[in-house]
């Protein structure tokens, strides 16, 4: 279960904390809810009680205790309008530890809808509440969709209940098609939806970028489908990838001299050293730590081999290139909290005069 919200640590400055929420936050009679309750420590503490609180409405199902105490048993009470689970932790628990607990319940059938709250607290063994939470829970008693049928249909309460059964079917679905906007977000889609946004966006994935990179590299694509062929596009695509600007230095010359006895043709370069249609890329990529030289030399070839598949890809069909790898030394990797954030595509980086960046992307 992936927790919908994460505190800060030691958010009330006590000694432990509550995290307590649900899988489904709208529910319908007879469905099953089910809740996760996790307990962090932020001091060694012991003769605890973590009560979880529940509704009459709810039908207690099962329960599950964290995986550290697998035979921790906890206590039921009830009353008129409540069940209280509650586990006994006497136990001396550590500092920065966390433990999830788990409890099934079933929704009862209502007469008309209504909003449930569950809570979940810890106590100390002088009953002193030192954390708590609670979540809510909206409860249909009638399908939604009877307000679609004619007005003699929309009193029947078999038909409100038969709906039900379909409208708990579509609901997921329903969730998913008003959030169809962040399956084409980079930065929120699913990670399995990356290779086929990927597609959608003509970009190849390598399988050795993390996710982060794929990402990056999704959220950029547009802006290096446009700029394909020249400079920029060729020192953005490397830099998403290694974190490091790239140089290119293209071979040309700078003595050219037109002299009386200089014949101009076919295939005839101007001036010495002048090697056309090729470039040079120097990158410093940070080191590669392995167990072994072997796994090393084998990881730097798979590093190699992505950037240079980079390259093939961004640069001009016509040109040939050299790519010359230096390694950076541990002092000189900045920290991601070193790196500034990137502008949007299209954009310049902040304190950088636009004029210069565009006259910089002439083809390669």
């Amino acid at each position: 279960m992936h927790f919908q919200h994460y505190r800060a640590k030691n958010p009330n400055g006590s000694s432990v904390g509550i995290d307590h929420v649900v899988n489904f936050y709208n529910r319908y009679p007879g469905e099953t809810v089910t809740f996760y309750t996790r307990l962090t420590t932020y001091a060694p503490v012991q003769h605890l009680t973590l009560t979880l609180t529940l509704p009459a409405e709810l039908t207690l199902k099962d329960y599950r205790p964290p995986k550290e105490y697998p035979t921790l048993m906890p206590s039921l009470d009830t009353d008129a309008d409540h069940q209280y689970l509650r586990w006994p932790l006497s136990m001396s628990l550590p500092a920065h530890r966390q433990y999830e607990f788990q409890a099934e319940a079933v929704v009862a059938r209502l007469d008309q809808d209504a909003v449930l709250t569950g809570e979940a607290q810890v106590a100390d063994n002088r009953g002193r509440v030192l954390d708590a939470e609670t979540v809510r829970i909206s409860v249909l008693s009638r399908s939604k969709y009877l307000k679609y049928l004619p007005a003699i249909y929309q009193q029947d309460e078999l038909m409100g209940r038969f709906l039900m059964l379909f409208e708990s079917f579509w609901h997921p679905i329903d969730i998913q098609l008003e959030g169809l906007e962040n399956y084409f977000d980079p930065k929120l889609t699913p990670p399995h939806f990356l290779p086929w946004l990927a597609r959608w966006l003509n970009v190849d994935l390598d399988a050795h970028w993390s996710e982060h990179q794929q990402r990056q590299l999704l959220q950029w694509a547009m802006a290096l489908h446009r700029h394909r062929g020249t400079r920029w596009g060729l020192v953005k695509a490397l830099e998403l990838y290694t974190g490091q600007q790239a140089e290119v230095v293209e071979q040309r010359s700078n003595n050219f001299v037109l002299g009386s006895e200089a014949r101009l043709g076919p295939e005839i370069a101007l001036g010495y050293g002048n090697i056309p249609h090729t470039f040079t890329v120097v990158l410093r990529v940070p080191p590669i730590q392995a167990e072994t030289p072997e796994q090393q030399e084998q990881l730097e070839a798979i590093r190699r081999r992505a950037i240079e598949a980079i390259i093939d890809r961004q640069k001009p069909a016509h040109t040939v290139y050299h790519l010359h790898l230096e390694t950076l030394p541990s002092s000189d990797i900045a920290s991601p909290a070193d790196v500034e954030p990137e502008p949007p595509p299209g954009h310049p980086p902040a304190g950088t005069d636009a004029s210069a960046i565009w006259s910089n992307q002439e083809e390669l």
